[in-house]
């Protein structure tokens, strides 16, 4: 593959973008992550440069590369040999986005083959959307083999809004999405866990799983049944909202949900859609120094040479690392294992047909 990566810190938009992509000539594809108070002067710049380039960029927290971890700075991915892409977006995110799943075989027709294929995609926050999303393109690419990979946006303002943009545009209620085929190699998936189970589990017998809300574990009211699990009173949860979140078990694996809030009624609130009869586990903080080493064994087993890395990482272990102190470590780290990599964090992330929180997801090339 041949890429670039740069960043700038300049106060001013238009030379921001020339010093972030100074090396760039005729990229098939930018990525471009930002906080949220240029990000709109960012898509147009970006798009006044690039023409001919499909140019999708996300709002986030932090942005990420081996250089470390940065704030209201702007990060660019350039892809300009190695890939074949192509991209479109999904509107109408929160009502109904299966409305344009014609964009989706659209994209599909345009690619040459689908070998070493994936989606990525990336969705505004705040819209409850996200499984909706990944059912509508789920609905064309799984039976053609093509994974899916996405991030919910994120934002480093007090406000709660994000921004997606495809091509110069900005978009709300929407989601955008490329296919990228790797012409050089395999795709590799990792998808990181600093959360173990506390052996506790319970299922969920009463749900709006639109709302994301579970009434009842094992029909009895969540809250009660969760302060006795955490030896404390309906009251007293909120102190473990963030450090002891539920666990979805599908098959072997364990998908991360978020606590969002204990409602008047005894109901939990969550980050993610929980089904009706799912399974649920009750969660912990595992030791996410020792997770990461792992991690990173576990990756380079599988590519021991990695041409590029895309991190997806959760706002909330973000906030976690920074307050420990950790972050700027943390993103060297992934530069020093894995070589080069950009990486955003957002509210979510997702991959195949799942929607989690609290996660890392590692998009590694060969």
């Amino acid at each position: 593959m041949k890429y670039y990566i740069g960043r700038s810190s300049n106060t001013n938009v238009t030379e921001a973008v020339k010093e972030a992509t100074q090396n760039l000539t005729k990229p098939k594809l930018i990525f471009f992550f930002c906080g949220v108070s240029h990000f709109s002067e960012y898509t147009k710049e970006f798009y006044n440069l690039f023409p001919a380039s499909i140019t999708i960029g996300s709002t986030t927290i932090v942005e990420l590369c081996k250089e470390g971890a940065f704030k209201d700075q702007l990060l660019v991915l350039g892809i300009e040999d190695g890939i074949e892409c192509s991209a479109d977006l999904l509107e109408d995110v929160d009502r109904y986005p299966v409305k344009y799943v014609n964009r989706v075989e659209q994209c599909v027709k345009k690619m040459s083959s689908l070998q070493n294929c994936i989606c990525f995609v990336f969705s505004n926050a705040f819209l409850g959307c996200e499984e909706s999303v990944l059912n509508t393109l789920n609905s064309v690419l799984m039976e053609k083999n093509i994974p899916v990979v996405g991030g919910t946006a994120g934002n480093n303002a007090k406000e709660n809004v994000t921004y997606v943009a495809l091509n110069g545009k900005i978009v709300e209620k929407s989601s955008v999405f490329v296919l990228i085929r790797n012409l050089g190699g395999k795709i590799h998936f990792i998808r990181e866990n600093i959360y173990k189970s506390t052996g506790k589990t319970f299922i969920a017998t009463k749900v709006d799983s639109r709302q994301r809300i579970v009434y009842e574990y094992d029909h009895r009211p969540a809250a009660d049944v969760i302060a006795e699990a955490l030896n404390t009173t309906v009251s007293g949860l909120s102190k473990y909202m963030d450090t002891c979140p539920m666990g979805r078990i599908i098959g072997n694996h364990m998908y991360i949900t978020a606590n969002c809030s204990v409602l008047e009624n005894k109901g939990i609130m969550y980050h993610a859609r929980v089904y009706n009869n799912a399974k649920m586990a009750l969660l912990e903080p595992d030791d996410y120094r020792t997770v990461g080493e792992e991690t990173f064994r576990e990756i380079k087993k599988e590519v021991p040479k990695p041409s590029l890395t895309l991190i997806v990482h959760c706002l909330a272990r973000t906030l976690l690392f920074e307050g420990e102190g950790y972050l700027q470590e943390y993103a060297k780290k992934i530069g020093t294992e894995l070589g080069d990599y950009v990486g955003f964090s957002g509210y979510g992330e997702q991959l195949n047909q799942h929607n989690f929180n609290q996660t890392m997801t590692a998009v590694v090339f060969e």
